[in-house]
């Protein structure tokens, strides 16, 4: 170790380059990692929160959220055994305090659950909603839109307005930032049909004319059978004859499987994956051959230390110790320079550390490069000594 440090000392020059070099490298590997993991984090961390191991949709949705709507009557009279509750999702697209302008669009998620249910997300700042059109924010909409407490969302579907009356923890779906309502505000009709009351003999006459069984004014005709996105269920192995009923009847998927058709997650999802591993294979393998090159280019050097009675050992140890210390110098000092990125990005970046991949890629680094070095070794060690001279 001591011939290890003492070269590093008097080759600084030459030592900086080689740990810049695993700087840079290790630097663009974890910050990729972020970048994917964040995308990843904010696609699903709104049904991450949902606390439930089944979805229920409807028969025929293809895993699809936006595609199911279920009578609401018929699932709770189907669930009113079990440990369940239901929730409208909707998206849309909204306008900051009314604002067209295109800084002020946005575009979010609507999720309805019943305001007095427990599953309702944890309030950090404001109220639950009490008054229709309520609606508690993602932490994201004050953090990357500048929202507070009071200020308005009008959907640009149907000109509904949304009050904001709290905010919960930074939960997106498809990363869209969410706002949580009532679970009639955020209903398939809620959401489609306008809000704004027209001429009624128009409109009147546009119905009667498309055959279609709308109100001129506000949506469906009254008594049309309310509808829910999907019920949620916490179901267990010792329930498979419930399992089966509803399979049966509706489309009964885990969480895990509805997570990955959300659109566009899971193709995103490999892509930045095999980017990743292979930017990661190539790395390594840079990584370990640029040591084994840098250690046979001293091969004159051990050639004259074994003159001195220098043993092998002695070298090798040598060489495997500065290895270690420059990868795992450099290695670190990427991961700093990575964390410190992140805190000096923009909210709206997608990016989100993770220290159990970094940690991983971080071994496996230093393994290619002890590799590198012990490869480098036994070219080392078959130096004559007389060649050299």
């Amino acid at each position: 170790m001591f011939l290890a440090i003492k070269e590093m000392k008097k080759e600084k020059s030459r030592f900086i380059l080689i740990i810049s070099i695993f700087i840079l490298i290790s630097y663009l590997v974890y910050f990729l990692i972020g970048l994917a993991n964040g995308l990843a984090v904010d696609n699903r961390t709104a049904v991450d929160n949902w606390d439930a191991s089944h979805v229920i949709l409807a028969d025929g949705s293809n895993k699809n959220i936006s595609s199911s709507m279920i009578d609401k009557n018929q699932l709770e009279k189907d669930l009113q055994d079990l440990d369940y509750y239901l929730v409208n999702l909707s998206r849309s697209s909204a306008y900051k305090n009314g604002s067209k302008d295109e800084i002020d669009t946005i575009d979010i998620s609507l999720i309805g659950i019943e305001e007095s249910s427990k599953y309702f997300p944890e309030i950090i700042e404001g109220k639950l909603p009490s008054k229709e059109k309520d609606a508690v924010a993602s932490l994201s909409l004050k953090l990357e839109e500048g929202m507070e407490i009071g200020d308005e969302l009008k959907l640009s579907m149907n000109g509904s307005v949304y009050k904001i009356v709290g905010f919960t923890e930074d939960y997106k779906y498809n990363v869209s930032p969410v706002i949580y309502t009532k679970l009639a505000d955020a209903s398939a009709a809620s959401i489609i049909y306008s809000t704004v009351e027209k001429d009624s003999e128009t409109s009147q006459k546009s119905s009667s004319k498309s055959g279609q069984d709308i109100d001129a004014k506000s949506g469906p005709t009254p008594g049309t059978p309310e509808r829910v996105s999907a019920g949620l269920v916490k179901l267990s192995e010792s329930d498979r004859s419930k399992i089966k009923s509803l399979d049966e009847k509706y489309e009964l998927v885990t969480k895990e499987d509805f997570i990955k058709e959300i659109p566009g997650y899971y193709a995103q999802l490999l892509t930045f994956g095999l980017m990743i591993i292979f930017l990661i294979v190539i790395s390594a393998i840079v990584l370990g051959v640029f040591l084994y090159i840098v250690t046979i280019q001293k091969k004159d050097i051990f050639g004259i230390m074994k003159i001195q009675g220098i043993s092998n050992q002695y070298i090798s140890k040598s060489v495997v110790i500065q290895t270690f210390l420059v990868s795992f110098i450099g290695l670190a000092l990427g991961l700093l320079l990575t964390y410190a990125t992140e805190y000096f990005l923009p909210a709206s970046v997608p990016f989100r550390s993770n220290i159990n991949y970094y940690l991983f890629i971080t071994i496996l680094m230093i393994i290619t490069s002890q590799l590198g070095a012990i490869f480098s070794v036994k070219s080392v060690s078959g130096i004559d000594p007389l060649e050299v001279i």
